[in-house]
Order: C-alpha cells, then structure tokens, then sequence
C-alpha cells in the first residue's frame, strides 16, 4: 500500500475545502484557483486514491459514499496534524505555529478597537508564527470555533453560546442611518419604531436578534445583511434604513452622503470579544496572540449577556 506523502496532503486539503464550501464553483475564492484548475486536481486525488469521492454536474455537488469517509478521516488527519505541530510548539516552549483567527468586519475604524495594535505586540515577539485571517459574522465565527476550524475569534453576540469562552474587549455605538435624501429626514420629532413602520428596513439578518426593533412587527424588513460594508451600500441606495456602526459611518457622514436618524432611543451598543473554545488548551502562539490583544484593550467590566 502506497504511504501517504505530501502531495497527498497537499490534494486532501483542498477536498475537505471544496466540501466546507459545498462545492467547486463556492470553493474558487478560498482556494484561488479557477474551477478547472480544481477539477483536475479532484481528478488527481481520485486517481491516487483509487475511488471518486464525489459526484458533480447539473444536479449540483454532492459526496459518495467513500467520499464521505474520506473526508471524515482527512479531518481527524488534520486534527491529528494540528495537535502534534501545538505539542511540538509548547516542548520547545518557543512559538513557530500556526493560527486561524476569525473576525466580524469592518472593526479597524473603531477608535476603541486596538487589536492591530496586539498582532503587532505579538509578531514582534513571534516573527516565525504564520496566521490565517478572515472575516464571518459572529455566529459564523462561533459555530466555527465550535467546530474547531478556527483557534481565535472577534466576535458580537448578544446571546453568548455554551462551549465558548468570551473575554470582553470594546464596544461600539449602532446607529440608524439612511441617505441625505432619505424622506425620513422630513420628520421633525425623534423617530420613534412607529415611524419606522412607513419604511424600508435593513435587517440584521442573524439568527439570533440584536437590533431594538429586531422583534416590532409590521416593519417593512425589505433587505437584510449581517456585513456593514453591504448595508452600507443598501443605504446609500437612499431607499433603506438601517444600522451602522457610528464610526464606520462617519466617512458617509463627512461627504454629507448620509445622515444619522434623529432616534436616540433606538441605539444601541454592540459588547465585542475575544471568543475561544471553553473545552480545549490552545496553543502556545494562540495564547500568546490571545494575550497581547487583550492586554492592549482597557480594561473594564463587560456588558451583560445571556447565555444559551
């Protein structure tokens, strides 16, 4: 029996990639790679495997049955992989790691955010520790620590998850906003939930509700994005209102491209943290990262949060 080598491991990576993504055409971006390209490497894997591991074409992307056992081990392999390179690390008790760190977006123009100021403490001090980025919404990131794909998660929930450590960081202020044009702006008095009723809606669109009028009914919940960037672009469309984060706003503001809603008493603040898987030791780099941005951040008492 052929042993297991690199190239092998290399291709298995790429299969449990393709079937997190739900597919070849939803696996592009991740990998960067055209769709043929990872075609043919499929293509390779079976071959050396001896099997097909999955079925693809006009009925969409779905694994065999080996397929399905293949990538049940090819993650317990990378698990295995992982844990050993962590043990590796604490022996030599000096970090050349590797991290996966997830955040929600759009944080890097919070005055109060200074985890870029942490990386920098930590790189400085581990310049050999690779790190892998990327941006979900926070039950995303939650459900993803959960499953043990990432080490490290910035995250906002107002419902904290069984399983999950949160260490408290910042805070921001949410605001509703809408376009200079907008004809909410006409209403003279603070905008109350039913004044809102008289207009389009961006909804957070999470699975767990966070907004103040979140849960009114009536409202015409036209659009719903759990990314600011998107909502933003839904505003500026003047036809939608909806809540931005103040100081990523402020950019939209200074154009005179959009305006901050006269309803002070439908604000809110979001609590940001540190989120970590409760049941397992990270390891030594994503706790020596996990200990530089949260020393950078005051400290002071969180907000309380519900659990579930």
């Amino acid at each position: 029996m052929r042993k297991i080598n690199d190239v092998d491991l290399k291709l298995l990576h790429l299969f449990i990639t393709i079937v997190d993504s739900g597919g070849f055409s939803a696996a592009q971006f991740k990998l960067n790679m055209h769709q043929s390209t990872i075609s043919t490497k499929m293509n390779d894997l079976e071959t050396r495997l001896g099997m097909t591991l999955c079925y693809r074409g006009r009925r969409g992307f779905r694994l065999t049955s080996d397929g399905n056992k293949v990538y049940q081990l090819s993650q317990t392999l990378f698990d295995d992989i992982s844990h050993f390179e962590n043990q590796l690390d604490n022996i030599r008790d000096v970090s050349h790691g590797h991290i996966r760190l997830a955040l929600t977006d759009n944080l890097a123009t919070n005055p109060q955010c200074k985890i870029q100021q942490g990386i920098r403490h930590f790189c400085n001090s581990y310049p050999k520790v690779t790190i892998d980025t990327d941006i979900w919404n926070s039950y995303q990131i939650e459900m993803m620590l959960l499953e043990g794909k990432v080490e490290l998660g910035i995250t906002s929930s107002e419902v904290q998850k069984d399983g999950l450590n949160y260490r408290y960081l910042f805070e921001e202020k949410q605001c509703l906003y809408c376009a200079s044009e907008h004809p909410i702006l006409a209403i003279s008095d603070e905008i109350t939930t039913k004044d809102l009723l008289k207009f389009p809606i961006v909804d957070r669109g999470l699975s767990h509700k966070i907004t103040p009028f979140s849960d009114t009914k009536n409202l015409m919940h036209l659009a719903s994005s759990t990314n600011m960037e998107a909502t933003a672009h839904l505003i500026l469309s003047g036809t939608f209102v909806g809540y931005l984060p103040d100081h990523y706003a402020s950019i939209w503001e200074q154009r005179g491209e959009m305006v901050k809603v006269n309803a002070t008493s439908l604000e809110y603040l979001a609590a940001f943290h540190l989120t970590t898987l409760d049941s397992k030791d990270l390891s030594l780099a994503a706790t020596e990262l996990m200990h530089a941005i949260s020393s950078v951040h005051i400290n002071k008492s969180a907000p309380i949060t519900a659990s579930i």
